[in-house]
């Protein structure tokens, strides 16, 4: 079993200023935090392998050395379990040569026994093993070539070379979505510390002692867990890879836009990160406040069916509203400017429209991690506006004509009730995919995706959270909800910014709030983000 100590306290703007002095020099840092996360508000980076801000630190890869002054001189410590004192001084590599030969001498042990195959490795041009080497070592390796490297691996893996090199396993099959390969670890016991500690379910394991240590799975046992791709992303090297993205697109030629993931009321902060109008992967962003690092394999994987099935463009002319009631539908993706769009064209069709909001899912029950378990992602956006359950127009279809669904695969998530539907004779479904409700309707229109349109939602947590659109749109003719619901409104929206605009009419709580000042983290309301 590995050490591992306390979770790091991380600084937040509530944090007491303390004054502390390095390299002779006098700063004011946060003085609830490690001497790391101290160094890194001041702009002083320090560098890193086994610490991450969201894990117990363990401590075991002492790349992050300084020298701290005490009752018996200068001695060595590592920054990531240092705690901030008032006072204390410290010296880093841009003063004391015995710091930046320590470091220097740590990273020539950590890369000893590497594989120097960046060229080929997945994790080139993200690895923390590189950026360090490149940042602070660029030594020569002095090791002896008669000698070789002492390749780490489980004994069962290893094999002999062509040039009678004793390997490690290369491409170990630990579970269903994750390739080890074991010569690229370097026991930071990062993923270790993940699925122990976050996830809850210790599935991985360090075997073996000294440098025949290894990672690991319990003897017959995969590595399977709805969150087991964030040990591909706290992995500093390429050691753990994510199946689905090895080998498909090296990471600098991607463009990464921040969005939020709209299938899930948490709405968890990602990245989406695309080339050549094409999601290649989806990443946690960071938010402390939301999702920390971590996101779930479900809404990581949901881009793989982003450009399938989807609606094509067509004339709007095509949706025609015929007389009696009319229900307007809002799924769970609708962002806040689409409701806005909604609640205009309500407002244009008179005491004849209603507005039903939500999805007939099952609410589950929060994981702790980066669910909520709700799946309608923009339910609090809902709430604000007076959207009333879609459980209640099913107790009343009867009594409506129309029935136009946003962004709402109502007879997809439930057939046997959504039959009820099949009273309303005239149904219009808005939606990105060809679903069994647009296939349901009189008339399907295709519009963009939540990846592709910029908007706000609120989150379970109250926070009003902003999303990006990625230039991954199919087809340049489909259009936002907002813009095509606003147009049958007779007020069209040319952006988000307008829509935003019309829901801080409907909203006191957004009354203050301008679409450019939401910050990437969002903006709590009735606070600060």
């Amino acid at each position: 079993m590995s050490n591992y100590y306390n979770m790091p306290k991380l600084p937040t703007e509530n944090s007491p200023k303390v004054e502390i002095f390095v390299d002779d020099r006098a700063v004011m840092v946060p003085g609830d935090t490690n001497l790391l996360e101290a160094l890194k508000a001041v702009g002083i980076e320090t560098p890193h392998v086994c610490y991450h801000p969201y894990l117990p630190v363990s401590g075991n890869c002492r790349q992050c050395l300084v020298e701290q002054e005490g009752p018996r001189g200068r001695m060595l410590v590592i920054s990531c379990y240092t705690p901030v004192t008032p006072g204390m001084k410290i010296y880093t590599p841009a003063s004391s040569a015995r710091v930046k030969n320590a470091r220097k001498a740590t990273q020539e042990f950590m890369l000893v026994n590497h594989p120097l195959d960046c060229p080929i490795c997945d994790k080139a041009g993200e690895c923390t093993l590189q950026e360090n080497y490149m940042e602070a070592g660029q030594n020569e390796g002095r090791l002896r070539p008669e000698y070789g490297k002492n390749y780490h691996g489980n004994p069962e893996h290893q094999f002999i070379d062509a040039k009678g090199q004793l390997r490690g396993g290369k491409h170990v099959d630990i579970g269903p979505r994750i390739l080890l390969d074991e010569e690229r670890c370097v026991q930071c016991d990062r993923c270790v510390r993940f699925m122990r500690s976050i996830a809850k379910d210790e599935q991985l394991q360090l075997a073996g002692r000294a440098d025949h240590t290894y990672i690991t799975t319990f003897p017959g046992e995969k590595l399977d867990h709805e969150y087991d791709l964030c040990v591909t992303d706290v992995c500093p090297t390429g050691a753990m890879t994510a199946k689905y993205f090895r080998f498909q697109k090296r990471v600098w030629l991607l463009a990464h836009t921040p969005t939020i993931s709209m299938d899930d009321s948490l709405g968890a902060n990602i990245w989406l990160d695309h080339a050549d109008g094409r999601i290649y992967r989806v990443m946690p962003r960071c938010n402390p406040e939301v999702n920390r690092s971590w996101l779930s394999n479900t809404s990581r994987l949901a881009f793989q069916q982003f450009d399938k099935n989807r609606l094509p463009a067509i004339d709007a002319s095509a949706i025609q509203i015929s007389g009696g009631k009319v229900a307007l539908v809002a799924g769970g993706a609708c962002t806040n400017e689409d409701l806005a769009a909604l609640k205009m064209l309500k407002e244009a069709l008179g005491d004849r429209a209603e507005l039903f909001g939500g999805s007939l899912l099952k609410v589950n029950a929060p994981d702790g991690i980066a669910k909520s378990g709700d799946p309608v992602a923009n339910r609090a956006g809902m709430q604000l506006m007076g959207f009333a359950d879609v459980a209640e127009l099913l107790k009343r279809a009867g009594e409506f004509s129309n029935l136009i669904t946003v962004n709402a695969d109502l007879y997809g998530e439930d057939a046997a009730a959504a039959k009820a539907l099949d009273k309303i004779s005239n149904r219009i479904a808005l939606s990105a995919f060809d679903d069994a409700t647009a296939k349901k309707a009189k008339v399907a229109f295709g519009i963009r995706h939540w990846s592709e349109v910029q908007g706000t939602m609120v989150n379970s947590l109250n926070i009003l959270q902003k999303l990006s659109a990625a230039p991954t749109c199919p087809d340049e003719k489909l259009a936002p909800a907002y813009e095509v619901i606003s147009a049958l409104a007779g007020n069209k929206f040319n952006s988000a910014c307008e829509a935003f605009k019309k829901a801080r009419e409907y909203v006191p709580a957004f009354a203050d709030i301008t679409y450019d000042a939401i910050k990437s983290t969002g903006k709590l309301l009735g606070g600060n983000a």
